[in-house]
Parts: structure tokens; sequence; C-alpha cells
């Protein structure tokens, strides 16, 4: 590839809302590694620090998330942001949001720099639920600016996906996904199962305990009248297993034909697959994972001090650590995270206990 690399970025270390779920739950910031490393008072990455970042990397990134952790639409200088990493023709520039902070000046600035994806996390279809799970979210807000971004994207390439976390306050709400979807123009669906997360007491909120036949019950149900609707599912949690599809070629035939059209079969499966299968994990020095505070890590579950912090540190003592990062992987004696890493990846799409996982997942998205 010409572009080999993905990014992700972190813009800010804030949050607008408090879902239940989420760290944001129990904190109204984020901290990263290096702790005592800021470069504003409000936690956002200044525009400056951002416009060198992009020189370094985003002529040789095919995918770049502009959010990951956070809100990224609460940075004031969020439309200037979108505009200068619009500059570099992008294949694929998206970010994950809420959607609550957009404003015409967002999102015509979106448009303008040709963002491919706008990834509206929700949880729920109606009222009772949304604002149940997303506090401090007001349904009739998430409906108007979902209103403003369709009236904003009309005759461009931008394209809406919904990230929607599956738990005990939305497992019956996800039945009305596919048709609110339809509804507002919606290209893609990004389903995920709630996961214990670090911070938060959201226990209550997992699925782990429930009948494993009726949550695949009901994840095939939803995705049948997605795709039947004409929606992609872009990352959806596997709801066969094997022995329903092993034992049969004309079983197996008709899964893959499906799972063609629903749009799970794209080339950056595959070629995950084959990095992975040549050095052992497929994120060091393919991706970045760059923080407000300019902390930089190969992927999005490294833990502790990042592999240097730009600006300050150049690109060259970056590349040289995650390279040791790599090589660790390939001659089976991992460092740092990676030492004690079990594909955690595999956390967003599986709800059932089960032994350590020995293969690695699909490639799931930032948000």
């Amino acid at each position: 590839m010409k572009r080999p690399l993905t990014l992700v970025m972190d813009l800010t270390e804030r949050c607008n809302l408090s879902c239940v779920m989420c760290y944001f739950a129990n904190t109204n910031r984020l901290k990263f590694h290096p702790f005592d490393r800021e470069l504003s008072k409000n936690g956002n990455m200044p525009v400056e620090v951002f416009e060198e970042l992009a020189e370094h990397f985003f002529n040789r990134a095919w995918r770049v998330a502009l959010g990951c952790a956070a809100e990224p639409m609460i940075h004031s200088k969020f439309a200037d942001i979108v505009r200068i990493a619009g500059r570099y023709g992008i294949e694929d520039l998206w970010f994950p949001t809420n959607l609550l902070a957009l404003t015409p000046k967002k999102a015509e600035a979106i448009v303008e720099a040709k963002v491919r994806t706008v990834a509206v996390s929700m949880d729920g279809t109606d009222q009772e639920t949304y604002e149940k799970i997303r506090i401090g979210g007001k349904f009739s807000m998430l409906l108007q600016r979902l209103d403003l971004m369709n009236e904003t994207r009309k005759g461009s390439s931008t394209g809406l996906r919904i990230i929607y976390t599956w738990m005990r306050s939305n497992r019956d709400d996800i039945l009305r996904l596919p048709e609110f979807a339809e509804r507002y123009g919606v290209r893609d669906l990004d389903v995920r199962f709630v996961t214990p997360t670090v911070g938060v007491d959201n226990g209550p909120e997992l699925l782990d305990d429930l009948d494993r036949q009726w949550l695949s019950d009901r994840l095939a149900q939803v995705a049948e009248d997605a795709v039947s609707r004409g929606i992609k599912l872009a990352y959806y949690p596997e709801f066969q297993t094997a022995d329903d599809f092993r034992r049969n070629p004309v079983t197996r035939l008709r899964r893959a034909l499906w799972r063609w059209r629903a749009g799970l079969y794209r080339p950056e499966y595959f070629r995950y697959r084959w990095q992975k299968r040549l050095d052992g994990c497929a994120y060091p020095k393919r991706t970045y994972v760059i923080r407000p505070n300019g902390a930089v890590n190969p992927c999005i579950f490294w833990e502790g001090q990042p592999m240097g912090v730009m600006p300050a540190d150049g690109l060259a003592d970056v590349e040289a650590r995650i390279d040791e990062v790599r090589e660790g992987l390939r001659c089976g004696k991992p460092i740092g995270t990676c030492s004690t890493c079990n594909i955690r990846r595999d956390a967003f799409y599986q709800p059932f206990k089960r032994p350590k996982a020995t293969t690695s997942p699909e490639p799931a998205e930032a948000g």
C-alpha cells in the first residue's frame, strides 16, 4: 500500500455526556500517560500540534480517526482541525461522536473536508432508552443534529454510521435499530457488546448471564433486517458458531454470500490477517494512536508510558521504540503491554465467558 498507516487520534480529554457504561460516568476528564504532560489547560490538543502531527503522518495514512476515547466535536477548533485533515486526501477520514455538539459551521467543515463517515454513538432509538443510557443527552437534540447533518451532506460523499453498544438497558430496543437507521439515511451499523470498563461499575449492564442462544437469535434478527434494508454491517458480533456452518458446504456458501452482501468481507480484514501472520500482531508500525498530550502508542490497548511524546520527541525516536515492540512480537518475546495482552479487542464483540483467545477477530475501528 502506498499509504499503509492507520491513525487514531484523541483531540480532547473531555466528553459532554456521562453514559452509564463508560469511564466518563465517573470522571469529566481522561488523563493519559505521561500524566505530568499536558499541552493545554482545557485538555484540548492545540491546532498547531495537530497540524505538525498531520505533516508527519497523514500523507502515509489511508485511514484517520479524529476521535477515540472522548468527544472530538467539543474541541473549540474542531472545524479548523477537520479542514486541516481534509487537505491530505485521506481515503477513510472518519470520527466517532455523540453528535450533540454539531453546529452548522462544523457540519459544513465535515462535508468540505470530505469526511467519509460520521459515526454516531447512540444506544437507544427512543427518548426513554436513549436518555437512560446517555446521561446528559437529549433525544430531541440528537434528532435535530441528525437532521442538520443529513441536510448538510446532501449530494456529498459523507455517510452516517451508528455505533450501538448493546446492554441490558437496550436489549429489546436493538430490534428497532434497523428501522431507525433507514429513516435517517444511515449507511452502516457498528454493533458491539458492553464490556467491563476500568473506573466505572457497569456490571448491571453486562449481558454475560443471559442465554447465549437468545442473544444470538436477537443479533441474527437485527442483522437480517438491516441488510434487507440495504444497510451494511461495518462491524458486528458473530451470531453463528463454527458448527452452524462447517457441516454443510451449501450452508457455508450461503453464509459467505450473505456476509459479502452485508459488507463484512473487506480488503482490510484480509490485509489485517496477513499482517498478523507475518508479525504476530498487525498493529505496531502500522497503527499509531495519538493522545491530546501528544503521547504516541502502537495500539489503543497500550498501557503505561508511551513510545514517545510528539512533537517534543522526534518521529525517528518514536519509530525506533515501536520497532522494539514489533521485534518482540516477531521473535516471541513480547514486551510492555504486549506481554500481557490477550487480544483484548475481542472483548468488544464477545459477551460470553470463554477460554483465552488464540486468534484475533476482525479489526474494529475506534469509538
